[in-house]
């Protein structure tokens, strides 16, 4: 073979390996940073999600909070007139709460909870109109503190929840609630 032809393979192989070299050196890099950005997209979602479920703690929080004023003022009867209808008032801070929680993320704990401590609450506000009125003041006293028991269960369930902290147990009042109302029951 003569010199310049071997010269011209050699130099010919030698731009094949480093072609190929590029190629793989090219996409070994493009996989390394598809890799890198893909880790940042799952933190930047992470921390999302934990700052979404934050702001859904702090909701459900801020309508418990303003449910339980709204319940010290209508401890005595008569109810003042700027809390009336006190029982629907009632419902819809509680139902506010309930629905913040649903937006927690990985907080089916926490959501239980507050179901529950919903359903405590619900149920003592759903009377006839009739039968409030014939309540006696004492009477009226208990539904108020068992709905101020439920706002103050669901209220810790969440600020346990939003330290990180492991949830407490459940009070007498609401376990009795959950007892008489099983979650199947409920649930449908």
């Amino acid at each position: 073979m003569q010199t310049e032809v071997l010269v011209g393979l050699i130099g010919f192989g030698g731009a094949l390996v480093g072609a190929g070299g590029a190629l793989l050196g090219g996409w070994l890099q493009q996989r390394h940073q598809a890799a890198v950005a893909q880790k940042q997209q799952e933190a930047a979602r992470a921390g999302l999600l934990e700052e979404q479920g934050r702001a859904a703690g702090e909701k459900a929080l801020s309508e418990l909070y303003a449910l339980r004023r709204h319940l010290r003022d209508c401890e005595l009867r008569p109810v003042p007139e700027e809390c009336q209808p006190w029982r629907g008032i009632a419902r819809g801070f509680i139902d506010e709460a309930e629905l913040a929680v649903m937006l927690m993320p990985n907080a089916t704990e926490v959501q239980s909870r507050i179901t529950d401590a919903a359903g405590l609450i619900t149920e003592t506000l759903m009377i006839g109109r009739e039968e409030a009125q014939q309540m006696t003041d004492r009477e009226h006293i208990t539904h108020v503190h068992r709905c101020r028991a439920g706002t103050l269960e669901a209220s810790e369930a969440i600020s346990a929840f939003t330290r990180g902290d492991s949830l407490s147990e459940t009070g007498p009042l609401l376990r009795r609630h959950i007892t008489q109302h099983p979650r199947s029951a409920r649930s449908s």
